[in-house]
């Protein structure tokens, strides 16, 4: 803690000396040495790049339905065109998404109901109702966002509340479920 200060003082009191013998040259090498000593003893600043080759962790998912699906009440929604699937937690064969890390994720979810039904359904942690998703009858979509501190491990998904036994989408994708990693 007080290395900084007395190198300092000991460089000063030699850049006196170099002062009084006028030599402008030995001078500047001498403050040019300080400044160095300084910034090695300090570490880089936010100003100056970035030496470190950290790697930036990036966990983020977006999954859809491809076409209208047949959805027993109470079932999960199996998302089934992967889109992005960064850190390998959205499985689309059971449609959860395991968080990879500890962290706040954003999670979202559209689903829309076929013509002339309804659609209900919940996001789903660990089997803990968090938000529910009602569509209007009939090609109409219901959306959830929520922002969720997940541990690793925890399981997140969209779970088929009861009623229509359909969830619709087709090649536009009307019903998708996303998420991403916001900071650990």
């Amino acid at each position: 803690m007080f290395r900084t200060p007395l190198i300092f003082l000991m460089l000063w009191t030699q850049m006196v000396k170099v002062e009084s013998t006028c030599d402008t040259e030995l001078q500047n090498g001498l403050f040019q040495d300080l400044l160095n000593m300084m910034l090695k003893i300090k570490g880089p600043s936010s100003a100056e790049p970035s030496t470190c080759n950290c790697k930036k962790i990036v966990i983020a998912f977006t999954a859809s339905l491809s076409a209208t699906k047949s959805i027993g009440s109470g079932a999960v929604v199996k998302f089934d065109k992967v889109w992005t699937n960064e850190g390998k937690g959205y499985d689309p064969n059971s449609g959860i998404f395991t968080a990879p890390r500890k962290g706040f994720y954003q999670i979202s979810a559209t689903t829309m109901s076929p013509n002339g039904k309804y659609f209900y359904s919940y996001l789903m942690k660990n089997n803990e109702k968090n938000v529910g998703v009602y569509t209007g009858k009939g090609f109409h979509t219901g959306s959830a966002n929520i922002v969720l501190k997940l541990k690793k491990g925890d399981r997140v998904y969209i779970k088929h509340r009861s009623n229509t036994e359909e969830i619709y989408s087709d090649s536009d994708h009307w019903s998708m479920f996303s998420g991403f990693l916001i900071s650990e």
